[in-house]
């Protein structure tokens, strides 16, 4: 029998995107009692202590709510947020970014809003302060600039007016110890060694969502790393649906890939991933994959935040990063076909 991969629990971040996008189990708006509670609950029993939301994800308050529910103490967990991101109103040219898949189950709080941008002093201080309040406790663990390669695509990015003034009021919050930690909320890796070069010193940690097929760019993050500390997180290793199919992604219904639905390119990446690892479930591979990133490189890599409607899978998803197995056979072939680099570590 394979020996179990060491990840303790502390590198387990509950990531709270869904209590604000769901959508509900069996579909529908998602309710305090029924699925954040029992959620929060579960996260906490498994020695879960650490939280990551953001302004954009609609959700803040909900944990906050589950936590004085609970009479779990606020200060008894690692909250980290994001800023640069705010909600506004879909008034005038402004519409939802977001797509229809993540929205069908907001609380009706957060309808008629939309995701806009803010970089400056003042309005990084509303958003982070927003946050803290929201989940209840005195500091923030971190607050990551979220997204901004985002940015650059839907309204263009100026870094001495959209990044540096935001960098530089977070290192004051930093310096009055009202927050930890400066960190980079991306689906581009690429973005972590354009801000490196910008912001030498700055970065504790660059969260990037995860999947097998950015492992090139993130290997060489990883090596990065090395000249200049940061962490990294590994962000929602089963968000969308791209790792959960179980069929083949060339032909299976629109999906989300890095929160987006999939283009023809991105499915076709996904049906080269499936059709390698036949009957192995590609949430295996992506378990597998993060579980092996940790144990190897432990310094750097440094939290998994995985997200879930359902208690059960919570417990799932934490057996098999721990556990879950991919044939040798699986890891060639994926490696032959330069899907995943060669260097990677596959035991």
């Amino acid at each position: 029998m394979p020996a179990k991969r060491e990840v303790s629990a502390d590198k387990f971040v509950f990531g709270c995107h869904r209590f604000g996008f769901g959508p509900a189990p069996g579909g529908g708006a998602v309710d305090l009692q029924r699925h954040v509670i029992p959620l929060v609950k579960m996260a906490s029993e498994l020695g879960i202590r650490a939280y990551d939301s953001a302004v954009l994800y609609r959700a803040t308050l909900q944990l906050g709510q589950a936590l004085q529910v609970l009479q779990l103490d606020p200060n008894s967990i690692r909250f980290q947020t994001k800023c640069l991101r705010y909600l506004g109103l879909t008034v005038g040219s402004s519409v939802e970014h977001q797509p229809e898949a993540l929205l069908q189950g907001i609380p009706r709080r957060y309808h008629g809003l939309t995701d806009k941008w803010d970089a400056s002093p003042k309005g990084v201080e509303q958003q982070i302060c927003r946050e803290r309040i929201e989940y209840g406790g005195d500091i923030l663990h971190g607050v990551a600039l979220h997204d901004p390669p985002d940015m650059e695509k839907q309204v263009g990015l100026n870094w001495d007016t959209d990044i540096r003034p935001a960098v530089s009021y977070l290192k004051e919050a930093k310096a009055a110890k009202f927050l930890k930690r400066i960190g980079l909320g991306i689906k581009e890796p690429a973005f972590v060694e354009r801000f490196l070069a910008e912001e030498p010193g700055t970065l504790d940690y660059a969260g990037i969502t995860f999947c097998p097929s950015i492992l090139g760019p993130l290997m060489q993050i990883i090596k990065a790393s090395e000249q200049q500390p940061f962490e990294v997180t590994l962000m929602g290793i089963n968000y969308g649906q791209a790792f959960t199919l179980t069929e083949d992604p060339i032909s299976a219904p629109p999906f989300l890939y890095n929160y987006e639905v999939a283009t023809a390119e991105e499915r076709a990446l996904m049906s080269r991933f499936y059709r390698i690892c036949g009957s192995t479930p590609l949430l295996h591979l992506a378990a597998a994959v993060a579980g092996l990133l940790v144990v190897h490189f432990p310094k750097t890599v440094t939290q998994i935040v995985t997200s879930t409607m359902t208690p059960s899978r919570l417990v799932e998803t934490l057996r098999l990063v721990r556990e879950a197995e991919v044939p040798a056979t699986v890891w060639s072939e994926l490696k032959a076909a330069e899907l995943i680099p060669r260097e990677f570590p596959t035991s």
